[in-house]
């Protein structure tokens, strides 16, 4: 008896040993959405033990392929696809888009985004997606720049023309023109122009002309004249705002003026000492008036209007 508990004690040691060998070492592959960490393990192993002993993490809505229960007896890759929430802006509309591991091009598919011709992303298209990440799709545009002599074409992403300025380097002064407005948004074929807008101060001398003024004299006969004071004209310092634009004078302002000299008014003595005539041989008519009417221009001439007795009137220029 005692012979036969031995045999089968050293036969269960066997076959302990042999279980014992039958477990091996195998190098696993973890993609863990794009970083790749190699492990060696005992298999078999369930993809659960082994993301367990690589002390990687699970959260909610990540997914592992194969699933966490299938078994792994031989040298396999293990990918884990984290759930990863992005903002999403296409033409500066922007929402929020969640997605389990792959990259740009994966998330522009599941949000059905097919991109046009002259639109961009802001990442490379195989860029894996990470959590936070802020995707944009911005569509470029092509548009003419005038400014400063030059005419620039330029394919740009930019929002809006102050944007585009930007880009170009393209600095303002505070006086010059935009057209269209800073704030107006980029569209295709734009067409931008910035006008420089400068100012300058100039002081001219100007004459200043003199006036002329009428004093009747009864010394002297009605119709008479005389200038008693010659008129001289005065000066004065006018100081004028000039604005340019791109360099061409547009406008001219007077804004201050200071007289260095006045003018010395004209003055002319007029008569209105009445004529008298004798009656006798003649025409046997006398003057009962004489008006003297005097240009507007101020030049001291006119004419006189003659009324005689007999009811005749005559007309003299002067």
């Amino acid at each position: 008896m005692k012979m036969l508990k031995k045999i089968m004690m050293f036969g269960t040691a066997v076959f302990l040993m042999m279980g014992l060998c039958s477990c091996k070492k195998a190098m696993m592959q973890i993609n863990d959405n794009g970083v790749v960490t190699e492990i060696e393990v005992s298999v078999p192993a369930t993809v659960e033990e082994i993301l367990g002993e690589a002390e990687l993490v699970l959260n909610d809505g990540d997914e592992v392929s194969p699933s966490l229960d299938t078994e792994v007896s031989d040298t396999q890759e293990i990918v884990i696809s984290r759930m990863h929430t992005v903002s999403l802006t296409i033409d500066g509309k922007t929402k929020e888009a969640s997605m389990a591991g792959g990259t740009v091009s994966d998330l522009l598919k599941q949000e059905d985004i097919t991109l046009g011709e002259k639109q961009r992303v802001n990442y490379d298209l195989d860029e894996y997606l990470k959590d936070g990440m802020e995707v944009k799709i911005a569509t470029q545009f092509s548009v003419e720049v005038q400014c400063d002599g030059k005419t620039q074409n330029l394919d740009t992403e930019a929002a809006t023309v102050g944007d585009v300025l930007t880009e170009l380097e393209i600095t303002l002064g505070q006086d010059d023109r935009i057209d269209p407005a800073l704030t107006e948004a980029v569209t295709d074929g734009m067409q931008i122009t910035v006008k420089r807008v400068t100012f300058e101060t100039l002081t001219e001398t100007e004459a200043i002309e003199y006036e002329t003024t009428y004093e009747d004299d009864s010394s002297m006969a009605k119709g008479k004249e005389a200038v008693s004071t010659e008129g001289e004209n005065g000066e004065k310092e006018v100081n004028y705002k000039v604005t340019y634009v791109d360099g061409v004078e547009e406008s001219k302002e007077a804004v201050s003026e200071n007289v260095t000299k006045d003018p010395v008014t004209k003055v002319v003595k007029v008569g209105t000492k009445e004529e008298t005539q004798s009656s006798g041989s003649g025409s046997g008519r006398s003057v009962v008036s004489k008006k003297a009417f005097y240009d507007c221009n101020g030049s001291g001439h006119g004419y006189y209007e003659i009324t005689y007795s007999d009811g005749s009137v005559e007309y003299q220029e002067f």
